[in-house]
């Protein structure tokens, strides 16, 4: 099922190899490295042939992502493609009218732009309650205000899907979600987050001042988004995720197998147990992603169980990492750069895991309280 995805990645590396070794500050490097991925089709999977794309699902995109990851011994690219992908198959194909589908899949396959999520905002975070982006209804038309923060792609992104406050009763907000185009008048992109990790994918704050948006804007249920887009769009990203943190691990232990250094018994015997953790959670990633397909409550839990025992096994690899490295193993820039990036991602998600666990625990319960 991976050989035509295994060929297009090996296009890419080829064809980004000067690309990463020229001399370009981040945003070129992506620019760059974007178009790569236009040329050799990794933009086009999981997007229905009718608007460009080479059709598929959740299981080719997290094949692809993890592949690309490996290959590339790079996480942030292959995270950029992950996001513009979920919005592109998740969000587009599965909510989007033939006009905002034709409108917006065919650049997305053709890689004209990197696509965005936006439902954060400062000090916030996502807390329902407590966003306020809004839009309002003028004569016809819907005008955007409001600012978006820590959205990945954002800087970049030719398209955001905006997640806005659009009445409240008693209390209750309603949202929709808004394709907006991130070139429009009004947007402001320019607030750009310098992180250290997942390089060289960006992410920033996205202003919205008065943005028109006419009347064909809305994607999904009209003051139904939280519903269904932003509570799923956690369990799509999650799942997908897996596929780059899959290919960092191997990643690392391709790395490892290249090395001239003398491993003894017991350190054979620790990269043996990376090696089955590593087996394990390619069997856990590939059924989480053949999940996403079912949006059943049955589907639902059991993806959030995978997902725990999917971290709960990269820390274990982490931590097999570092006690090969306390033993001698060297760590060349590559696998510490992947370790930093995996590490990142852990602290990140670290709360929502704590939560989702808790949950699921309390669903046990008889007489939940």
């Amino acid at each position: 099922m991976t050989a035509w995805i295994e060929e297009r990645v090996a296009a890419f590396k080829k064809g980004a190899a000067p690309v990463w070794e020229g001399d370009f500050e981040d945003r070129a490097l992506f620019q760059r490295l974007w178009q790569v991925a236009a040329e050799t089709g990794l933009c086009r999977v999981g997007i229905p042939v009718a608007y460009g794309g080479d059709g598929g699902g959740g299981v080719e995109i997290s094949q692809m992502l993890r592949i690309l990851t490996r290959e590339t011994e790079n996480i942030g690219l292959p995270f950029a493609l992950m996001v513009s992908s979920v919005v592109a198959h998740f969000m587009v194909g599965a909510w989007g009218d033939a006009e905002q589908k034709a409108r917006w899949l065919v650049p997305l396959a053709g890689g004209a732009f990197p696509s965005a999520f936006a439902v954060s905002e400062a000090g916030v975070g996502a807390h329902p309650k407590k966003l306020s982006t809004h839009a309002e209804a003028v004569h016809g038309s819907w005008l955007l205000t409001g600012e978006k923060s820590y959205i990945s792609n954002g800087p970049l992104a030719g398209l955001v899907v905006v997640v806005a406050v659009v009445g409240e009763d008693q209390g209750r907000k309603a949202f929709s979600a808004f394709l907006v185009d991130g070139m429009a008048v009004g947007v402001d992109s320019s607030k750009a987050l310098s992180l250290p990790f997942f390089r060289p994918a960006h992410h920033g704050t996205l202003g919205f001042d008065g943005v028109d948006l006419g009347t064909d804007s809305i994607l999904g249920p009209p003051g139904g988004a939280y519903e269904s887009l932003v509570i799923p769009f956690r369990r799509y990203e999650d799942a997908m995720m897996m596929g780059c943190t899959l290919g960092a691990l191997e990643c690392v232990l391709g790395r490892m197998a290249v090395s001239d250094f003398p491993f003894d018994d017991g350190m054979c015997e620790t990269l043996g147990a990376l090696k089955a953790h590593v087996t394990a959670l390619n069997l856990v990633a590939r059924e989480s992603a053949r999940l996403t397909a079912d949006p059943s409550p049955e589907a639902v839990t059991a993806s959030t169980a995978l997902l725990l025992h999917f971290r709960r096994g990269v820390a274990l690899c982490q931590t097999l990492v570092t006690s090969l490295e306390a033993a001698g193993a060297p760590l060349d820039a590559t696998v510490r750069a992947m370790m930093t990036d995996l590490e990142a991602s852990a602290r990140i998600t670290a709360g929502v895991s704590t939560i989702r666990q808790r949950n699921l625990g309390r669903g046990c319960l008889v007489d939940p309280r």
